[in-house]
């Protein structure tokens, strides 16, 4: 099923930390989106017209937080004149050419500990639904709410 949805997202804290309200409508494939993955499977049984509020555990949502996406590097690596701090969050192209976003966790003396691990990894979230339309899987393409 497609499933259309607006949404409001908060952590424990009670601080909104995304909404569709900035934007459009967030549409899902039931078993295919994998930004949230425990999301999926709260919307089943929902039906056009259905608010819920739903909860997801960390490894429902942005994933548990993984000391080994920890990486330690000398600071002179990393191109640019900007001086790092602790908490600072960097935007990264490698030799390869590929692209990443990181948060410096700890600057040392001559070296750097980056964390690739997702801003929220090891926070539980909590998401207000509207469900604002459910379609039927099928190949054809699917009209845009407006």
């Amino acid at each position: 099923s497609l499933v259309w949805l607006e949404y409001d997202a908060f952590l424990d804290s009670g601080e909104q930390f995304d909404s569709s309200a900035a934007g459009r409508p967030l549409r899902i494939r039931v078993g295919e989106w994998e930004t949230l993955p425990g999301l999926g499977e709260k919307l089943v049984g929902l039906q056009e017209g259905d608010e819920r509020l739903v909860r997801l555990t960390p490894p429902e949502a942005f994933g548990d937080w993984n000391p080994d996406a920890i990486v330690t590097m000398r600071e002179s690596r990393l191109v640019g004149t900007v001086p790092l701090e602790d908490g600072m969050l960097l935007r990264i192209k490698t030799n390869t050419g590929l692209r990443a976003c990181c948060r410096v966790y700890r600057v040392m003396e001559d070296r750097v500990a980056l964390d690739f691990n997702h801003p929220l990894a090891g926070e539980p979230v909590t998401l207000f639904l509207r469900v604002l339309r459910v379609a039927p899987p099928t190949r054809r393409p699917i009209a845009a709410v407006r």
